[in-house]
């Protein structure tokens, strides 16, 4: 018997400049800050807590195409070993905003059904692409499930 992934509800993609090495998809209107999510760990792929998620790209690359899909139950661990991250996080709003560090006209709103908690998967794809940037930078992809 085959095992069958949860089927995504709905999908939302954005193309977002990479600052300090990093993008967030956080709950702005709720309670938390984005500040208490935090690591020092050099090799972190995410870390996800209160309030949302915050995303490590590799200091060369600037720009992130991100493909965020919500799914219908817990989408699970991702099954690649390398490059992916799995956790849980809480909205007070249940509206997020996926984006760069410090604000961009390329940031989306991602609205979740409702507030409270969600589990999360993200995978950073090992293959970069051109960057919209019209320069040698290159483009790292992620696809995160919710």
């Amino acid at each position: 018997m085959t095992e069958q992934r949860p089927a995504v509800r709905r999908t939302w993609r954005a193309r977002l400049p990479v600052e300090f090495g990093h993008f967030v998809l956080f709950d702005v209107s709720g309670h938390s800050s984005a500040a208490g999510l935090g690591t020092t760990d050099s090799r972190w792929i995410a870390v996800s807590g209160a309030g949302g998620a915050m995303f490590h790209a590799t200091d060369r690359n600037l720009e992130a195409d991100v493909v965020v899909n919500l799914h219908d139950t817990d989408p699970g661990p991702d099954n690649a070993e390398d490059h992916s991250y799995t956790g849980g996080f809480r909205t007070d709003s249940g509206n997020l905003l996926l984006a760069a560090s410090t604000g961009s006209p390329a940031d989306i709103t991602v609205d979740l059904p409702a507030p409270g908690d969600y589990r999360l998967s993200a995978r950073r794809l090992p293959d970069l692409v051109d960057t919209s940037l019209g320069d040698q930078a290159r483009c790292e992809q992620w696809i995160l499930r919710i």
